[in-house]
């Protein structure tokens, strides 16, 4: 979960401001760009998770057209948008920032109403794009993380959760021109979650663990925020069976298999085995398939069980985080899957997808 303001001040009567300003390279284009409407929006089932929308008035100060200008703040030659959220207490009149997240302008629209409506995608558009112009090896004595951060386009870093212990990568392999599958399989082979944090970074964060711990609480009644919680549920890309195999030369034998044995998507149930097989040469061992299985299982399950919250808005919650949903005195817990985020009050509710494992 991010930082930001505490539950009792967004719960109530608060301020909300968001905070857009544009940089291109290390150079600030605009502090302040006005935004009159607009959302975040991030799923975790995304090859590029967080997508950022919204409209600034075409005259305001200047005129927020680009045109040919290269260097405008809202032109798509590489601009980056840093969004952040400050919420202030009508009590106490203190202001909290939560920032969200980095994005690079992908396009803009002059349209009939005297807006510009401006499109932005989180900053893995830059790895998807920059595609290696051949194939690649591990140099020798490569690691996933040095192959991590080797494969990232320049001016990007990589960070890692401490728990993730880091191993050599066999010889031998080549990565091909697809620098976002490479981290990927990198991710699904560690195993490990590939995202980017509210700075722009890419993050190799930890896989979910089997219960959740929640660090949120939506409920509804007194000092409450949730306005509804319905249930969704589908059978598409639910896969219920994982085999994950080494396609490293000489590793023919190493494989596991990790099914869903319990609950409406047992394989042993009416509801069958749809399976789901995946490789990498990363694999070295039964152990490590065996944990690249169980993630991917789990990351295919835990989106086709979701609660679809509408809340007020709340800035800090972010993808993976553990939350409890509380309604009508019915407790379920979950991990977030997917936000839609309100940039103005004029926005409306946010939604909060929360995945339940079945």
């Amino acid at each position: 979960m991010r930082a930001g303001a505490p539950d009792e001040v967004l719960s109530g009567v608060c301020g909300w401001r968001p905070v857009v300003s544009s940089w291109l390279g290390g150079r600030l284009l605009a502090a302040d760009v006005p935004v009159t409407q607009g959302r975040a929006v991030a799923r975790s089932d995304q090859d590029i998770p967080e997508r950022l929308t919204f409209a600034v008035p075409r005259y305001d100060g200047r005129d927020w057209r680009p045109g040919a200008l290269a260097d405008h703040p809202l032109a798509r030659y590489g601009q980056e948008l840093q969004l952040s959220i400050v919420v202030t207490s009508s009590a106490t009149g203190r202001e909290y920032e939560t920032r969200v997240g980095r994005f690079l302008i992908v396009d803009w629209d002059d349209g009939d109403d005297g807006a510009i409506q401006v499109t932005a995608a989180g900053r893995l558009r830059r790895v998807e794009d920059a595609k290696l112009t051949s194939p690649t090896q591990p140099g020798t004595g490569a690691t996933l993380m040095s192959e991590a951060r080797r494969l990232l386009p320049p001016g990007m870093s990589a960070g890692f959760d401490p728990v993730l212990v880091d191993r050599p990568c066999p010889a031998g392999m080549a990565w091909s021109e697809d620098r976002l599958a490479a981290l990927r399989e990198i991710a699904d082979a560690w195993p490990a979650l590939l995202r980017t944090d509210e700075w722009g970074q890419v993050r190799f964060r930890r896989p979910l663990p089997a219960v959740p711990i929640p660090v949120l609480s939506l409920r509804d009644g007194a000092r409450g925020t949730l306005a509804s919680a319905g249930r969704s549920d589908t059978r598409d890309g639910a896969c219920n069976q994982i085999v994950a195999r080494s396609s490293a030369a000489g590793a023919a034998d190493i494989q596991a298999v990790a099914s869903q044995t319990t609950g409406p998507m047992s394989v042993t149930g009416e509801y069958g085995a749809v399976t789901r097989h995946w490789s990498s040469p990363l694999i070295a061992t039964d152990a490590q398939a065996l944990a690249s299985a169980h993630t991917m299982l789990a990351s295919s399950i835990l989106p086709a069980s979701s609660i679809p919250v509408m809340c007020a808005p709340d800035p800090r919650v972010d993808l993976d985080d553990p939350v409890e949903v509380l309604r009508d005195g019915e407790r379920t817990w979950g991990w977030v899957t997917g936000y839609d985020l309100p940039l103005t009050v004029d926005d409306g509710d946010m939604r909060v997808d929360v995945g339940v494992s079945t």
